[in-house]
């Protein structure tokens, strides 16, 4: 039980244990397409865990800090992140359908803790709802202050102009 994720659950596999809260700080480097959980400060999760029939429950929160890379200007932000967890950690044998299964005395929080966090991530993160992207031009920024002539003239249609029937 090298993982800082794991903890010893033994006592709560009778429905006669009382709650227990369990709690840790651990530096992880996660990373899904343009979001990632920064290692510092580290990810840190408070789980209140209850016996209850079949399992334990586990109710409580993730707290991280995710750096995230706008997916239309490529701009890179930061923000902290706490995810409501309620999940139930099955005993194994009593459904091999279950998402988390407890085999044995300890239990390893790790994967359950990463899918709460990761699945509830943006796949397309933007930096603010009206962000325009980039042009084709490298370095050209839509959402800076550009004139209409500018924007016309960084546009790849832009030699089409003259073919406009202007109706002068």
């Amino acid at each position: 039980m090298n993982s800082p994720f794991a903890f010893h659950v033994a006592d709560l596999r009778s429905g006669r244990a009382e709650p227990r809260d369990i709690s840790a700080e651990v530096s992880v480097s996660w990373k899904v397409e343009l979001s990632r959980v920064m290692p510092e400060p580290p990810l840190r999760f408070d789980f209140e865990l209850s016996p209850v029939g079949g399992g334990i429950a586990v109710i409580g929160d993730i707290e991280a800090v995710v750096e995230h890379r706008c997916h239309r200007c490529l701009t890179e932000w930061e923000e902290e992140v706490v995810r409501n967890v309620g999940q139930l950690i099955t005993v194994a044998g009593d459904d091999e359908d279950a998402d988390y299964l407890l085999d044995g005395d300890a239990y390893d929080f790790e994967t359950m803790i990463r899918d709460e966090l990761i699945l509830d991530l943006p796949i397309a993160p933007l930096c603010r709802p009206d962000c325009e992207g980039l042009v084709d031009e490298a370095g050209s920024d839509l959402n800076t202050d550009l004139s209409e002539d500018e924007r016309g003239e960084n546009s790849p249609f832009s030699v089409l102009k003259d073919l406009l029937d202007t109706g002068d």
